[in-house]
């Protein structure tokens, strides 16, 4: 070989040695960096599965707790939690974590992204076992410690499970670092989807994860309301804010995009995401919730956030929900002549609840002058005869039910059907005759304020699970009850209401019906009746 070859061979040999030292090196960089927070045999998973995976180095995706998910995070100075899980004894993330191999006996805190139920209940538990310290929004920490509010643990879900009291050690208002070692979580004020909802921004050797809870619940393109948003069209028992929640999207929209997106609820995604989101996929998800919030925020605005939540409000000019008695809602229309009021709840009290909510909107006494009886269900009755002997005011009952009225109320009663009335009080009103689980009934279609409001009875029922199981025994309690329902389903199916009134305002929802609403509720009954 020449003296030339034998110098390259030198020089690539030497290259080749120095090569494998940076090799070797950074091995055992990587070794000494990542070995404590990295169980073996977890290789990085490219999306998010409904498994115990690795999203990076030492963070865990602990999927197999449902519905929401729980995270992991491995510092030098122990684990951290994001979120704890449904299970009151946290069963299932104990067993993910030692899936991993993992000792639960050193979890040192666990971050709460919100006060939900899905989210905080395994905390407690987590707590007394290991005494790590609960973090949590300060907005959400009272609500934590009390546990007094099925709604602001359960929003609108109905389940079959006990709440408890967090005792949230750190309350937190955002800008706070919450630092373990080498492990940094920026801690991100998110309300809206809650009061005292969070983000946490993880920062490590240059990675940064963020944690969304519920303020991102999923990283496929959303439907309506799947992002988390539908908190906001609730009332404000449930925690939801239009206007906080689209200032928190924009904040995240306006920070530098983060390596990885870890939300809430992955399991929604039909299709398993990969966390790490290009910026334009991320500003994508986001507006769709930004343009959803800015249209619920405009339409509380134009129309008024009108919830029936048991608070009297006016609805529209000329109408008045006056909060509820028992479980019914109480509305009433101002005429020249007085009140005219829809049902007669209350036993022997009517008269004086409708002055007292009257004086609480502010307004003077007027007598009431009509009662609009939806059906001759006792509870929606059971002050008739008191009101009627107190005002003498006129009662419109259903036709095929007068007989029945007559002979519950022998009190001298000016009777009306559904055939002699055209108008109420200067209101364009009519009666449309139905029949539903209290046999025959009337709903009303009455025009007000350039709008038409429809005050239905028990016939519809917001589908939630509690009213769908009734649904369900409605073939027991009522022979002819489905086809019967069914019909009058039929018949509301040509309405475009803008306001509905139920009955039972379930849920305190909105009384204004938008988009496909209206025909989404009839289908939902129909086809609750049809399983």
């Amino acid at each position: 070989m020449s003296n030339a070859g034998t110098n390259r061979f030198q020089i690539i040999k030497k290259l080749v040695l120095v090569g494998l030292t940076v090799i070797a090196l950074g091995g055992l960089l990587w070794f000494q960096v990542w070995a404590p927070f990295s169980p073996q045999h977890f290789p990085l998973a490219k999306v998010l599965l409904p498994d115990v995976i690795a999203v990076a180095p030492g963070v865990y995706l602990l999927g197999r707790s449902s519905p929401a998910a729980v995270y992991l995070v491995e510092t030098s100075e122990g684990l951290v939690l994001i979120d704890s899980g449904l299970e009151s004894d946290a069963s299932s993330v104990k067993q993910q974590v030692a899936t991993l191999g993992l000792k639960i006996e050193n979890l040192k805190a666990i971050l709460l992204t919100h006060v939900h139920a899905d989210h905080s209940l395994g905390a407690a538990h987590l707590k007394s076992l290991t005494h790590a310290k609960i973090y949590s929004g300060r907005a959400d920490a009272e609500k934590l410690r009390a546990a007094d509010s099925l709604e602001a643990f359960l929003s609108t879900f109905e389940m079959p499970i006990a709440i408890h009291a967090t005792p949230v050690d750190v309350e937190l208002n955002g800008g706070e670092v919450i630092a373990f070692a080498e492990t940094r979580f920026s801690v991100i004020a998110t309300p809206g989807h809650t009061p005292g909802g969070l983000c946490y921004l993880l920062e490590r050797d240059g990675l940064r994860v963020l944690f969304t809870g519920d303020v991102v619940q999923n990283l496929s393109r959303p439907s309506r309301g799947r992002m988390g948003t539908y908190i906001a069209s609730l009332p404000p028992m449930f925690g939801g804010n239009a206007t906080d929640y689209l200032e928190t999207l924009k904040q995240l929209r306006a920070m530098p995009l983060p390596d990885l997106i870890l939300p809430g609820h992955p399991q929604m995604d039909e299709i398993p995401q990969n966390p790490h989101l290009t910026d334009a996929k991320w500003k994508a998800l986001l507006d769709v919730g930004i343009s959803e919030l800015e249209q619920v925020a405009a339409r509380h605005e134009v129309d008024g956030a009108n919830f029936l939540d048991g608070t009297p409000r006016e609805l529209l000019k000329g109408l008045d929900y006056l909060g509820n008695i028992g479980s019914l809602g109480l509305y009433c229309l101002t005429t020249s002549e007085g009140l005219v009021v829809v049902d007669a709840p209350g036993e022997n009290s009517l008269v004086d609840v409708v002055s007292e909510r009257w004086r609480q909107l502010g307004r003077s006494p007027q007598p009431i002058v009509a009662i609009l009886m939806t059906s001759a269900a006792r509870e929606s009755s059971s002050g008739l005869a008191e009101v009627v002997r107190q005002t003498k005011c006129r009662v419109v009952v259903p036709k095929a039910a007068m007989n029945l009225f007559r002979q519950r109320f022998s009190e001298e009663t000016h009777w009306l059907t559904e055939e002699e009335l055209t108008s109420i009080g200067g209101f364009p009103i009519r009666a449309i005759p139905i029949a539903g689980p209290h046999g025959a009934s009337l709903a009303y279609l009455i025009r007000a304020d350039e709008k038409s409001i429809l005050i239905s009875g028990h016939i519809p029922v917001w589908p939630s699970i509690s009213a769908i199981e009734k649904l369900h025994r409605l073939p027991d309690s009522r022979p002819g009850g489905v086809t019967e329902y069914l019909q009058s389903l039929g018949t509301f199916s040509n309405l475009r209401p803008d306001l509905w009134l139920p009955a039972i305002p379930i849920q305190g929802r909105n009384a204004n019906l938008y988009d496909t609403e209206w025909q989404e509720i009839l289908e939902q009954n129909r086809q609750a009746l049809l399983r």
